[in-house]
């Protein structure tokens, strides 16, 4: 039999069963379908975070109190930050140091027109706004001048609360811990991230927060811009044994300070998102397997009910590499058509999950290869041993079978 003639009659066969056909490939389609569609939303959160986090920009790190990232949040470290470590930081005159900005924190109420909320009050220096990077919507940001003045820029979302919707607050004045405050600014963060956060909040001088809102010099954290990412790493070294020798540090002693940056953060970020990303989708592909054994079972009930098919092909001359080859064919299509339909309902997946959650669609075209060629060597593989076993029935016997 020629090629044509066995891929026609194979063709002609799955036909003949199209229901039991569609059951068949739906493992197939599922294993397929989920393994791309986990890939791609994978792949999408990667882009997405990589997208928030460098909204921040990645040319700068930080130094938090405490041996880790959190254990300075809201203060109570041992041995907080103060504005003598930023000053020690700044005076050092590093070459790839292009500034040196410090952050306070409070947790207050603020109040005008006679309502009263709970805020976040950020105490910054000008180079420090800059690093937050709200949009100004109304206003003007904080200025070198405006270091010991009693001005504030105010997050959309806490003017809402206290002015009302729509309004600019711009001039308005607003009471924090008995002290006015006169509004310059309105801000808005447009981070999916962190905009809740910092929407709700209000910055104010780095000095008025510490004298006269917090009561000392202890700081949140401090940020240093550098010139060259390059050297990022070296800088972080070297600002390390400058605080640790400000600090009195003594050798062989942890540190009592913790350094991040961003370029570090996100490779971290992308390396785990990756790493369940290919776990998620391995798990999924165990359904490929349960499709497998549903192609190798359907293989072996068609091998029966056309037995007497087969030693009709036989008496008139089919070889047994054509009977195998029919019946592998059967197994590849079932399982290709199987993998193509998955591929596309995984497409339309991943797509509608990225529309309905506002995250990047990014087609995995990888994946997609992989997918296919998992297909075809599910169907070869399930499919071989009914093949074989049609090819090696004897032509007498299955012309006699009942």
């Amino acid at each position: 039999m020629e090629y044509n003639e066995i891929i026609r009659a194979s063709i002609v066969a799955l036909k003949s069963n199209l229901m039991r056909t569609a059951l068949t490939m739906l493992g197939i389609i599922i294993g397929i379908g989920s393994v791309i569609m986990i890939a791609s939303i994978g792949q999408s959160a990667v882009a997405y975070v990589n997208e928030e986090f460098s909204s921040f920009g990645t040319n700068y790190f930080q130094i938090n109190p405490g041996q880790n990232a959190f254990s300075g949040i809201g203060g109570g470290s041992s041995n907080p930050l103060t504005l003598d470590d930023a000053q020690v930081i700044e005076d050092a005159g590093m070459e790839n140091i292009i500034s040196v900005a410090p952050f306070a924190f409070a947790s207050t109420r603020a109040a005008a027109n006679d309502k009263e909320i709970q805020v976040s009050v950020y105490g910054v220096t000008a180079p420090g706004q800059s690093l937050l990077n709200p949009t100004l919507v109304y206003g003007n940001f904080l200025t070198d001048a405006d270091s010991n003045s009693r001005v504030a820029l105010i997050g959309i979302d806490a003017a809402e609360e206290l002015f009302g919707a729509d309004i600019n607050p711009v001039g308005e004045t607003l009471r924090i811990n008995g002290s006015r405050y006169r509004i310059i600014g309105l801000t808005e963060s447009e981070s999916d991230l962190t905009g809740g956060f910092f929407n709700s909040s209000i910055i104010l001088p780095l000095d008025i927060v510490s004298e006269q809102i917090r009561g000392d010099d202890e700081l949140f954290e401090i940020d240093v811009s550098v010139a060259n990412t390059d050297y990022i790493n070296q800088t972080m070294d070297d600002v390390e044994v400058l605080l640790r020798d400000a600090r009195d540090l003594e050798e062989g002693t942890d540190n009592d300070f913790n350094m991040t940056s961003f370029i570090d953060s996100l490779e971290t970020i992308n390396s785990i998102t990756s790493l369940l990303t290919a776990l998620i989708a391995g798990i999924s592909s165990i359904s490929l397997i349960v499709g497998g054994v549903g192609v190798m079972n359907i293989m072996l009930v068609s091998v029966t009910e056309r037995t007497k098919e087969i030693g009709l092909l036989k008496s008139i001359g089919a070889k047994n590499n054509d009977i195998l080859t029919q019946f592998l064919i059967e197994s590849v299509v079932m399982s290709v058509i199987g993998g193509v339909i998955g591929i596309v309902i995984g497409i339309l997946g991943a797509f509608l999950i990225s529309l309905a959650f506002g995250i990047p669609f990014i087609l995995s075209i990888p994946w997609i290869i992989i997918a296919v060629v998992a297909s075809t060597l599910v169907g070869i593989i399930f499919g071989l041993y009914p093949a074989r076993r049609a090819a090696a029935l004897s032509p007498i016997d299955a012309l006699r079978y009942e």
